[in-house]
């Protein structure tokens, strides 16, 4: 056999360490259903057995570290899908910026059309008469003009003012009686002609 001829790995450093790994499980689950030593000789075949499984649980460990701490280098064609995937997410996002800026541009230019103004209320013919009044004294012009200011700038003319309650009840201090004063009480005010 020549030694200058080798052989292709049939297996990936990685698949070797998973099978190593497999192999030393399966050691060790057998471990456990051997017989208690009864001799010497037992004791070390079985001494020998637990360490040669523990060296190789710490062969495996101790290539995987090595492994992590010194990644293989990367190829040439790796590096360059990585940059050519870099450079087409880039590109994709600024595009899609250029779009939505482009769309929030075109919002922004759409005229917006004022909404149409109201049609001004009729003038009835009673406020039409009052005004016409109020126009011939010369002393109450000024409140013609501003009843007219508010008619022409959309105020209603027919606007009631709201109603407002009456104030409540006067409230007052029986001091008829010296003992019991002072007792508030809560009753309307007598009026003198009520009798």
């Amino acid at each position: 056999m020549e030694t200058g001829t080798r052989t292709a790995e049939r297996y990936t450093p990685e698949e070797r360490r998973a099978k190593l790994r497999a192999f030393a499980d399966r050691m060790l689950d057998h471990l456990e259903d051997m017989a208690p030593p009864q001799e010497v000789a037992e004791v070390e075949r079985g001494m020998r057995t637990g360490l040669l499984i523990e060296r190789l649980y710490n062969r495996v460990d101790t290539a995987e570290r090595t492994e992590r701490a010194n990644p293989k280098p990367r190829t040439e064609a790796e590096i360059e899908a990585d940059v050519a995937k870099s450079r087409a997410e880039w590109a994709a996002k600024i595009t899609r910026m250029r779009l939505e800026s482009e769309a929030r541009e075109a919002r922004a230019a759409t005229p917006v059309t004022p909404p149409a103004p109201a049609p001004k209320p009729a003038c009835p013919p009673a406020l039409k008469s009052s005004l016409k009044a109020l126009h011939q004294h010369e002393d109450l012009q000024h409140f013609a003009d501003e009843l007219e200011d508010e008619r022409v700038n959309g105020l209603n003319p027919d606007w009631v003012p709201p109603y407002k309650a009456e104030p409540s009840l006067a409230r007052f201090i029986d001091t008829v009686d010296p003992l019991t004063a002072p007792v508030q009480h809560w009753r309307p005010t007598e009026r003198p002609d009520s009798s």
